[in-house]
């Protein structure tokens, strides 16, 4: 029985050795070599979530100040809806300057 064990274990070894992890069609976390190319692919991707997320929540704003029907409480909370969203999106803006600065002092290779 032990000596079928060590058998099954030598034929799996020999399966893995074939497998190249560092080919991107084997393994999709390959294509981040470096952390400035994985970086390049997130934060674009984030300030395109970001800014729809604004924008829909500028819109939402501005339904909720149409229909408060002149209450000022319902107004201030339309009013804060939307200053709080343009909050968001300049601290987005702030974050992808922050990391072109943080990139630019270390010298790492941001095409953005």
């Amino acid at each position: 029985m032990l000596f079928r064990y060590s058998i099954d274990m030598q034929l799996i070894k020999n399966v893995y050795a074939q497998v190249n992890i560092a080919d991107p069609g084997v393994n999709p976390a390959a294509k981040f070599g470096t952390i400035a190319s994985f970086t390049n692919i997130a934060i674009p991707l984030m300030m395109v979530v970001a800014g729809f997320f604004t924008l829909s929540m500028l819109l939402m704003g501005a339904y909720k100040y149409l229909t408060s029907e002149g209450n000022p409480e319902k107004i201030s909370k339309a009013q804060s809806t939307m200053v709080y969203a343009v909050i968001g999106l300049f601290l987005v803006v702030a974050s992808f300057i922050f990391t072109k600065i943080i990139g630019y002092i270390f010298k790492v290779d941001m095409p953005l």
